[in-house]
């Protein structure tokens, strides 16, 4: 098993917890001396050899906007993991974390000149770290930029990416109650550009397994699709690796420190297509903040 890089960091007694929206939860168990979803983050850093590049990101981050108020992801696609984080601030115009201000912060680490107008009504946005951030003139190309959608009984965001050459659409996402709105959410998931009716079994991608999450979201992406379970248990998140073949020392670490998160909800995300009649999964993903 491949330890964390980091001290362990322990949460401290009525330490709020968060999903990957940002939003409170109310933890499953007692937090006081429990490990901390950062552990994970770090973990992940260890397992790709990029450490000593991708901790001092982390902590640059966090001396800037302080300890959990950014989200993170780790991403497993084509035998390789990523990341992403996420930053996020529902004030919109009145923001005090802004885009500006992150690629401020992430000079020393990366160049870009990417700006965008804080005069827009964005709630959030997220830029990908690989292992390219080892290299001395890495730049950062591309962020992505989240607004609200309007006009929907449904909650539902927006993304878009932001390049040299501007705006271009990505993504819409649609967030359901994973237990009383499970109904809708397969409606949405079946009306699909990239998945062929009829002959799809919706339970090859929204797996029973995972029925009990408490937000259930479908994103309709330009060359996939994606869904995501929210707020599930340590277990549930452990499952869900094991389908998905992500790598052993990912999994054993959280599986052995099990009981020591037993207290968080995370968040998984998937995306796929359907490839000559059958379903294929391109990415995995868990969440969480630090």
């Amino acid at each position: 098993m491949i330890e964390s890089p980091a001290p362990l960091e322990l949460c401290r007694d009525g330490e709020p917890c968060f999903d990957y929206c940002m939003w409170p939860y109310e933890p499953r168990k007692p937090v006081a001396g429990k490990l901390r979803a950062s552990n994970l983050l770090f973990q992940s850093f260890a397992v790709a050899g990029l450490a000593d590049v991708l901790m001092p990101v982390c902590s640059a981050l966090r001396q800037a906007f302080g300890e959990n108020r950014t989200v993170w992801g780790v991403k497993y696609a084509e035998g390789r993991l990523s990341w992403e984080f996420y930053f996020y601030d529902y004030e919109r115009l009145e923001r005090q974390l802004s885009l500006t201000r992150v690629l401020e912060v992430l000079k020393p680490f990366v160049n870009c000149d990417l700006q965008f107008s804080e005069n827009r009504p964005y709630f959030m946005f997220s830029i990908d770290l690989d292992a390219s951030w080892s290299l001395a003139d890495k730049q950062l190309g591309e962020v992505s930029i989240y607004m609200g959608n309007i006009g929907n009984h449904v909650s539902s965001g927006i993304s878009y990416g932001l390049t040299k050459q501007g705006l271009a659409f990505d993504n819409l996402y649609y967030f359901f109650d994973g237990q009383k709105e499970f109904g809708e959410a397969m409606e949405k998931l079946a009306c699909s550009a990239h998945l062929d009716l009829p002959g799809l079994a919706l339970s090859d991608v929204a797996w029973p397994e995972m029925r009990d999450c408490g937000v259930l979201v479908v994103a309709n992406k330009r060359n996939c699709e994606g869904i995501y379970y929210g707020r599930v248990g340590v277990e549930k998140l452990l499952w869900a690796m094991e389908r998905m073949a992500m790598p052993a020392p990912l999994q054993d670490y959280i599986r052995t420190n099990q009981q020591q998160l037993d207290h968080l909800l995370f968040d998984v995300g998937i995306d796929y297509r359907m490839e000559n009649g059958e379903i294929r999964f391109l990415k995995s993903a868990y969440y969480g903040v630090f």
